[in-house]
């Protein structure tokens, strides 16, 4: 993204940003050189030291001419809010929104049921000589993994695996992770439980420019331009290093940003008194930073404007006590280039230049800072980051701001997943109806089918011949839409007619045989009916190593193959851990638990079934779970 500033502020350098990018040239072609040598690197530091605009603005453009390399688009966890979540409600949404942004125009209905390690290599290219190209991989913004204890952890740790199973078996693929240096032991450990050594990582410090570097920033991008702060970088370097031997490049470019438009260019004097130049940016940056993230977050901006000036003012430097504060609030102050987070723990004041200037802060200022743009992306990472509600108002915002039909459809589908999320399914239905006219109205078949999906997959719940009559209309509006196809098959299973179902997914999948979620689908029904062959047959065409439902299919398949051989393996124990509060799930766990002599805890989790609500178990199948209660 082009900029007529030469100087971006606080957003992070973008692939377009090349000839603003300077300083960092040694960092850039030592991380250009690992990325493309080890197969797995992690890239670390602190937030707001440059982890992406090195990435993007100096890396990518060190790569993407060579013709025997394959560098996919940086990809992130970030949840997608054009994807109704109700659709498949087991999908792993980090697993999702990886490979999505690494491949966008890959089908939504076919990456939804890829592996990572299977997505990559029905892409990898081969070159003249018929050898696999190199893929280099990236995934910027790893630390959303990490926020929000106890939303999506199965998903997390199912994601960490696929990401090391992608790097055992695609041997050609080069993963770069970037991640704060405070969650470096967190990712580690993630990998190292899903069977990635401690020592095959290569680590890549990153921290704050030395002072020649960020001089070269100053000047690097304003050329033979005459503007006052080429001549008055070292003097601007040394007052924002305040004493320090590193300068912070987030406060670097704000000021620098700043500076540039109050200047004329070609000035004469310059900046006479630069402590007097800089102390009303450094000042409005705080209070608008604290203004914002009080609003977001509902508390009063001179409640904690007070609290930060008293915790973070004062003379002595290193980790504060913030355990009156919420951990989200901390984090946007984090986020907000207020703060920096410890490795073990505990916050302190981003820089030593920001002291005097916290010390002074004024809690009433004259006006409030006015409210930031709605951003989309904005939303979805509150929403990955487990916070709901926040998410909630951002794409609440982003819907009400008009504009962009696509952009107004992503927001009301989040606005959909969020109320689906929250347990309300009727909310969820109005949202998902809302970005389905948006969708249309742009033209875009493929996500209004995926929404129509998602209402008939919602109506399932209370009335299924509601949610089959629906999407029966659905498809005559669409007819050649697989994914609302699947979605019609599972209403049929839902109300008992298995059968039907079975032969929609026969010509769903005549008409394309690599449909991964008509497969996954079809296979758990034969397995359901005792068919283990076939169901076999198509369960190992499918990637279900993330998939509850289809992995306790497949374990029920080939128990029903193989006969009750045998105690129940821990395997097939562990099935009942991810079952959650699925129906489908926990009965075929109890199945395949009785099979394996487990009689009493096959009960048990037929007992669960029979009560579960997400989604609940369909009614045809409650005899079968009385059976397995009372045996």
């Amino acid at each position: 993204m082009s900029t007529r500033f030469p100087f971006v502020g606080l957003r992070p350098f973008d692939t377009g940003d090349e000839a603003l990018f300077h300083g960092r040239d040694e960092e850039a072609a030592a991380l250009a050189r690992l990325w493309r040598d080890r197969r797995l690197t992690v890239l670390h530091g602190p937030s707001g030291v440059g982890k992406s605009s090195l990435l993007r603005a100096g890396v990518l453009p060190r790569l993407g001419g060579r013709p025997r390399v394959d560098v996919l688009p940086i990809g992130g966890p970030a949840f997608r809010a054009d994807f109704p979540l109700a659709a498949l409600p087991d999908l792993n949404p980090f697993t999702f929104a990886l490979l999505t942004s690494w491949y966008p125009d890959e089908s939504p209905t076919r990456a939804s049921g890829s592996s990572v390690s299977g997505l990559v290599r029905r892409n990898v290219r081969t070159d003249r000589y018929g050898d696999p190209v190199p893929v280099l991989a990236a995934i910027d913004h790893a630390d959303l993994l990490f926020r929000g204890a106890g939303h999506w952890d199965r998903h997390r740790a199912r994601f960490a695996a696929e990401l090391a199973g992608a790097a055992a078996a695609c041997h050609g693929l080069h993963l770069l992770i970037a991640v704060r240096t405070e969650n470096l032991d967190g990712l580690l450990g993630l990998l190292a439980r899903a069977g990635v050594p401690d020592e095959s990582v290569a680590r890549f410090p990153l921290d704050a420019l030395r002072p020649a570097a960020a001089r070269q920033a100053v000047r690097g991008p304003l050329g033979g331009s005459g503007h006052p702060l080429a001549a008055c970088a070292p003097e601007l370097v040394d007052e924002l290093a305040a004493g320090e031997a590193r300068v912070d490049p987030a406060l670097l470019q704000m000021v620098c940003h700043r500076l540039w438009g109050e200047l004329r260019s070609g000035g004469e004097s310059g900046i006479a008194h630069l402590p007097e130049a800089f102390d009303p940016i450094l000042r409005d940056h705080c209070l608008t930073a604290l203004s914002r993230t009080a609003n977001e977050y509902e508390r009063l901006p001179s409640c904690l404007t007070t609290w930060f000036r008293e915790t973070f003012g004062g003379r002595s430097g290193g980790v504060a006590q913030t355990r009156d504060m919420p951990g989200t609030v901390l984090r946007a102050l984090e986020d907000a280039r207020l703060l920096s987070a410890g490795e073990r723990g505990g916050y302190r004041l981003r820089h030593t230049r920001l002291r005097p200037v916290v010390r002074d802060l004024d809690p009433d200022p004259a006006s409030p800072a006015p409210p930031e743009p709605p951003r989309l992306d904005a939303a979805e990472t509150a929403f990955t980051s487990g916070e709901p509600e926040l998410a909630r108002r951002r794409a609440k915002a982003v819907a009400a701001a008009g504009g962009d039909a696509r952009l107004r459809g992503a927001a009301e589908c989040l606005l959909g997943t969020i109320a689906y999320h929250q347990g309300r399914p009727g909310r969820a239905v109005e949202h998902y109806e809302n970005a389905a006219g948006a969708f249309g109205a742009a033209g875009d078949a493929v996500r209004v089918g995926m929404l129509l999906a998602a209402i008939g997959r919602l109506r399932m719940d209370d009335d299924t011949a509601e949610a089959v009559n629906r999407l029966r209309a659905a498809l005559t509006r669409l007819p050649g839409d697989l994914f609302v196809r699947t979605s019609l098959a599972q209403a049929l299973w839902y109300a008992g007619r298995t059968q039907a179902a079975i032969a929609v997914l026969d010509d769903a999948l005549s008409q394309d045989g690599g449909v991964p979620e008509a497969l996954r689908l079809r296979g758990e029904l034969l397995a359901d009916l005792n068919r283990a062959e076939p169901a076999l047959r198509d369960l190992d065409r499918v990637d279900h190593g993330d998939r509850p439902s289809t992995r306790a299919a497949w374990a029920l398949a080939r128990r029903t193959r193989d006969g009750p051989c045998g105690l129940a393996s821990t395997e097939e124990l562990e099935l009942a851990a991810d079952a959650d509060d699925s129906g489908p799930v926990l009965l075929r766990v109890a199945r395949v638990l009785r099979l394996g002599g487990a009689a009493d805890t096959a009960a048990g989790l037929a007992r669960r079934a029979v009560n579960a609500r997400r989604p609940p178990l369909p009614q045809h199948l409650h005899k079968e779970a009385e059976r397995l209660m009372t045996q």
